[in-house]
């Protein structure tokens, strides 16, 4: 808002075009900016007042801060490479517990596979055997009606007794491949277990040597964001010193003993002001009193 426009919207207010709202938006957003620029103004210049005493509380803290956040800054530096090394140190770790234990795992999985086809050749020996079961009974029981109806020794009675003989050797083989695979079943179960057992051992001792480094890792975690909080938290107080000193230094801009910082930022100095003056303009026309702290 510069004068100029003051002056059409003072006019227009005349003719009863006014509009408060939108000034009072524009007033508080270029005030947010006014604050924000003095904080600016204050970072920029706050080396330069050690002559101004009335600043010397601003200026002494901020000297000694400076110094606490390059320490913090060095800080977060070492601790960003120590984090970086554990990283590193727990990749490798883990890239050493793949390759010590790669072949156990791939003996396991074999080893789960033969004991996945012995299960399967398992169900289909019982299948097979409850089928021959089931035609035995059948057999039987018409050789049963045969006999009881008297028909004598008939070839159909011997075939049915010769169909017999054959389905009962077929299921003591049954039986027998059964109880094999049963036995193959629990053999491989066993060596099954035991695998589990040396690569969990191998993977215990592993984890024994990288306990040091997730400890490592850790702590560099801990101690990593403890000095960001403390580093934010000063950076915090530094801003309030630095905007103290931009609003002096723009209150008091035109004094002679303000006038070497002053020509180095003339600039921004004259940004603000207009800035300001902008927000007073545009407070009048909100219908707000000026504020003499302003």
């Amino acid at each position: 808002m510069t004068q100029t426009r003051y002056f059409i919207w003072r006019t227009a207010q005349t003719f009863g075009i006014a509009m408060r709202r939108r000034h009072a938006t524009h007033a508080a957003a270029e005030f947010h900016l006014f604050r924000e620029a003095e904080e600016v103004l204050g970072q920029l210049a706050w080396a330069e007042t050690e002559h101004i005493d009335e600043l010397s509380v601003e200026y002494w803290n901020l000297r000694r801060m400076s110094m606490k956040q390059k320490e913090l800054v060095s800080e977060i530096e070492v601790a960003n490479g120590d984090l970086q090394k554990s990283q590193d140190q727990r990749a490798e770790l883990l890239g050493i517990v793949v390759d010590r234990t790669k072949h156990l795992v791939e003996e396991r999985e074999e080893m789960k596979e033969v004991g996945e086809r012995l299960r399967s050749e398992h169900d289909v020996l019982i299948s097979d055997a409850r089928s021959i079961r089931r035609h035995h009974e059948g057999i039987k029981a018409k050789l049963e009606v045969l006999i009881a109806e008297g028909s004598g020794d008939t070839p159909e009675i011997a075939a049915s007794k010769e169909e017999l003989l054959k389905l009962k050797k077929q299921f003591k083989s049954l039986r027998e491949r059964r109880d094999a695979v049963v036995a193959e079943i629990e053999s491989s179960d066993r060596s099954l277990n035991d695998m589990e057992s040396r690569i969990e051992t191998k993977r215990s001792s592993i984890r024994g040597e990288a306990l040091g480094s997730y400890q490592n890792l850790g702590k560099a975690n801990r101690d990593l964001s403890q000095t960001r909080l403390e580093l934010n938290s000063l950076e915090g107080q530094m801003n309030g010193f630095f905007a103290e000193v931009g609003r002096y230094i723009l209150a008091r801009h035109r004094e002679p003993a303000l006038s070497k910082i002053t020509s180095r930022h003339h600039g921004l100095i004259k940004q603000i002001s207009a800035l300001g003056l902008s927000i007073r303009l545009n407070r009048r026309l909100a219908g707000e009193k000026d504020d003499p702290s302003f």
